[in-house]
């Protein structure tokens, strides 16, 4: 046999040894690596690597030695090792892959088995067999199966079926519901929290990774809070590391891509929802408010409104995540608490007019949530002068045709959520019962922000006419806008009752935007009128001064627009407000 051999000197020789050969001593290589330099060498290793292969092999071998050698473990500490490795990972992240990643799952936890057959036993000689048949087909995820699933991910999204069903009584030991599985498992347990905080949470070394890495390693995480055993363990450990923070400082990172932002969002709900802690949900809140930074006032009559950014994108994600969390809220002290620290908080924070209009959409849909979901929460807000607010915030947001509905959708008590992917006028009369019955009507003092939306557009119309007979540039306002509302109003005849249900109005998506404003502020006055005609509490409504107030003031308001734009008058000439046969106005 020709075994290579290293002298003294250092010149590698080859030497033939004759007879038998056995081994003197066995060693394992976590302990053979310490007298040559310990942990020290392996990370000269993994810096050294040039290869994939060669950061295999390095990382491997880190492996070993630290799941062989407690003091391999303490030496990693002492030496600051974790934030080394990613330090010199930073430089060969173009060699990191599948494989390496899985390396660091084996570092960070590790394969626990748990079963007890006796108790099992017991429980099932006094289960029903469709109770027994249920539980046996439980299943856990191993560390195995989680390498096998992560090995072929490529995608946004991939992660998502390592979602465990959770155990909501998360401070009961899990060790006590042995009943759950009947056969051995192996869990996932976090062992390693060091590896955790200083590598797998440093997001300045995995945003240079491919995507489908990073939210392999959000999975990763995500299945680690999911799963039923351990779990409580796990989120211990991961919150004693500041878990939530982590992902916080990550979401504020620009570089982040969408589909990576996602999971971070998606792990973060899982981590709030085991416990609702105050102290998580207030961090929460206050990123999401530091998110929004107001423009500053130009003009009087103008406002300024954000610019689309990530930040709204991670702000949206995020009132979304909220709101899923809310709604699954079923004890009353603990949603009062929910109340308290975030809903309050961002509703009357965002209720801004310079905010983006995609945020007020999900801030008015929490709104909406909050009031059908609380009595205390309906009367504070009415108390502490919201609808006014909403009067003065929503006229900004004319050209926003879902805010319109969710107005329209608590007025009649239908749920806000969940949004529908887009809005359409037949939305709107699908909330007035079809079997001819009629609900009562809640939160009617938001038909006054529907009023006033409907007069911000043709104020704003008129502004921009004035400006334009000011300029000279007439032409181009007024032929854009008849173009715009003839798309919307055109074949138009008759009495709305009959035939607006059929019209093309009705049917077509409601578009945003201001070019769109002036057909959907027309197509929502349309069908008030119709809805005062076929629903009588509407009518008893619209009796009441304060409303008939508003509605001569939009009335004024669109005189001012007909007679800047002679040409819409008979377009408008059907938008009147027949109320128990006496026309309140009329073009």
């Amino acid at each position: 046999m020709v075994i290579p051999f290293i002298f003294a000197s250092g010149i590698p020789r080859f030497g033939r040894l004759h007879g038998d050969i056995y081994v003197c001593r066995q060693s394992v290589i976590g302990d053979a690596i310490r007298p040559v330099g310990g942990m020290a060498v392996v990370l000269a290793l993994v810096e050294a690597a040039e290869t994939r292969d060669m950061l295999h092999m390095a990382l491997t071998l880190l492996a070993c030695a630290l799941h062989q050698n407690p003091q391999n473990v303490k030496d990693m500490k002492k030496y600051r090792g974790y934030h080394l490795l990613a330090l010199f990972l930073r430089r060969r992240m173009s060699l990191f892959d599948m494989q390496s990643l899985e390396i660091f799952f084996q570092i960070a936890a590790c394969e626990a088995s748990f079963s007890e057959p006796k108790k099992l036993e017991r429980r099932q000689a006094t289960l029903s067999p469709a109770t027994s048949m249920q539980e046996t087909s439980f299943e856990v995820l191993s560390l195995s199966k989680f390498r096998d699933e992560i090995s072929s991910v490529g995608s946004h999204g991939g992660m998502d079926d390592f979602s465990v069903p959770k155990d909501s009584f998360s401070h009961i030991s899990e060790l006590e519901n042995s009943d759950v599985l009947v056969e051995t498992s192996n869990c996932i347990v976090l062992s390693n929290a060091d590896m955790v905080e200083h590598v797998l949470l440093d997001w300045t070394l995995w945003v240079t990774a491919p995507v489908s890495i990073q939210i392999a390693l959000l999975g990763f995480l995500e299945h680690l809070v999911s799963m039923h055993w351990y779990r409580s363990h796990n989120l211990t450990v991961l919150r004693r590391i500041n878990l939530v923070q982590h992902l916080l400082v990550t979401l504020q990172r620009g570089d982040v891509e969408v589909p990576v932002l996602e999971k971070l969002v998606v792990l973060l709900g899982v981590i709030l929802e085991d416990g609702f802690l105050a102290s998580e949900l207030e961090n929460v809140v206050r990123f999401v408010i530091m998110t929004f930074d107001p423009p500053e006032l130009k003009l009087r009559h103008q406002i300024v409104r954000e610019s689309m950014g990530k930040h709204v994108i991670v702000r949206n994600m995020l009132l979304e995540m909220l709101i899923d969390l809310q709604v699954t809220i079923k004890s009353d002290e603990l949603l009062e608490q929910w109340h308290k620290i975030v809903s309050s908080k961002l509703v009357t924070y965002f209720l801004d007019e310079a905010v983006h209009p995609t945020s007020m959409r999900w801030i008015m849909t929490l709104l909406g949530v909050s009031l059908a979901s609380s009595t205390t929460f309906a009367l504070k807000f009415r108390t502490s002068g919201g609808y006014q607010g909403l009067m003065r915030v929503l006229p900004s947001f004319y050209d926003s045709p879902d805010i319109y509905y969710i107005l329209f959708c608590l007025v009649f008590g239908k749920p806000v959520y969940p949004r529908l992917p887009e809005v359409r006028m037949l939305d709107f009369h699908a909330l007035i019962p079809s079997d001819g019955s009629y609900l009562e009507l809640k939160y009617v003092e938001m038909l006054e922000s529907v009023v006033a939306m409907a007069k911000s557009t043709f104020d704003r119309l008129s502004r921009q006419s004035m400006l334009a007979h000011q300029t000279g540039n007439l032409s181009q306002v007024g032929a854009s806008l008849v173009a715009e509302l003839v798309e919307g109003n055109a074949d138009m005849t008759g009495e709305l009752q009959g035939e607006a249900l059929m019209h093309k109005t009705y049917a077509a998506r409601l578009m945003g935007g201001e070019a769109s404003a002036p057909a959907a502020a027309t197509a929502v006055l349309r069908f008030m009128v119709d809805l005062a005609k076929m629903c009588p509490p509407f009518s008893a409504v619209c009796r009441r001064p304060e409303f008939l107030e508003s509605c001569i003031d939009l009335y004024f308001s669109c005189i001012r627009f007909v007679f800047r734009h002679p040409a819409i008058c008979i377009l408008l000439s059907g938008c009147h407000v027949d109320i128990f046969g006496t026309t309140y106005f009329q073009f």
